[in-house]
């Protein structure tokens, strides 16, 4: 039995974006923000079993907050099990969230989880299938208006490559399902789209949304197969992974360029202070 749990940092560098304004001078109303980003999804009843498997985890966190107080948490997790007599099935779980209460102040949250599987081999004639199942769930939250922004994003994705020939992966199938929410911006989404070979069980795949006001919500359940048949000998990899994303920010109703400079500043200073630890 081949057996990987990998959990770790490291593997993508996420850049935390320049926030675009900070005045020193307004006094709005203390401000409360909120976004999370969540996804998870299982594979299992694998008609083959991989020859090697692989599982990838990568977070990230930023809070500055110059007047107020923010948090960012994230969290990813990754488990793959392959056995060629036995129970092949894989899982992954990852978590953004961030909130902040105060009049200036920046947070950020990234997660990113994957699971992959080398080098099905899938004799002619054969057909290689497997079930799945995930949800993605995104949140959103403001207090008041303006100056207040909270944008939340995820991303599942599924792929199929046949690579029977090392030097030449071939894309067959493909699987996504994403959103994001941006209160109170017009950018909200939530849809999914795949290939013939994937198939959704209509009634356990659900997208249930809520895009009106300063409290916004998104959430998407899936329950589908994957089916295909093959006319001669091929390796296939499976890819299977997810993005998430949550971010918060206060910035005064009258912004100013000294503001911009010195939160400008404050992030250069983040940056230097993080690449100083390296």
């Amino acid at each position: 039995m081949i057996q990987k749990h990998l959990l770790g940092q490291g593997l993508f560098t996420f850049v935390t974006p320049l926030v675009t304004g900070l005045a020193l001078t307004t006094s709005p109303a203390i401000a409360a923000t909120f976004a999370s980003s969540e996804a998870k999804v299982n594979l299992d009843n694998f008609s083959h079993a991989p020859t090697d498997i692989s599982t990838l985890t990568d977070t990230q966190v930023t809070a500055i907050a110059t007047n107020g107080s923010v948090t960012a948490d994230a969290k990813a997790e990754a488990v793959f099990t392959a056995a060629p007599f036995g129970t092949t099935q894989a899982n992954n779980y990852s978590w953004s969230q961030t909130q902040g209460d105060g009049r200036r102040y920046v947070g950020l949250a990234k997660s990113f989880a994957a699971i992959i599987g080398y080098d099905f081999i899938i004799k002619a004639g054969d057909t290689f299938e497997f079930d799945f199942m995930g949800f993605l769930n995104l949140e959103t939250s403001i207090d008041n208006l303006p100056g207040e922004y909270a944008t939340a994003e995820g991303m599942i994705s599924l792929a199929l490559y046949d690579s029977t020939n090392p030097a030449n992966w071939v894309l067959l199938d493909s699987f996504l399902l994403s959103g994001i929410l941006d209160t109170l911006g017009e950018s909200d989404d939530l849809d999914y789209q795949f290939s013939e070979n994937f198939t959704l069980n209509s009634s356990d795949t659900s997208l249930d949304t809520d895009f009106v006001g300063q409290e916004e919500l998104a959430e998407a359940v899936i329950n589908g197969s994957y089916s295909k048949t093959f006319d001669s000998l091929t390796k296939l990899i499976l890819i299977e992974a997810k993005t998430n994303q949550a971010q918060v920010q206060a910035v005064p109703e009258s912004s100013s360029l000294l503001g911009l400079l010195v939160l400008g500043l404050l992030f250069l200073g983040y940056g230097f202070k993080q690449k100083g630890r390296v």
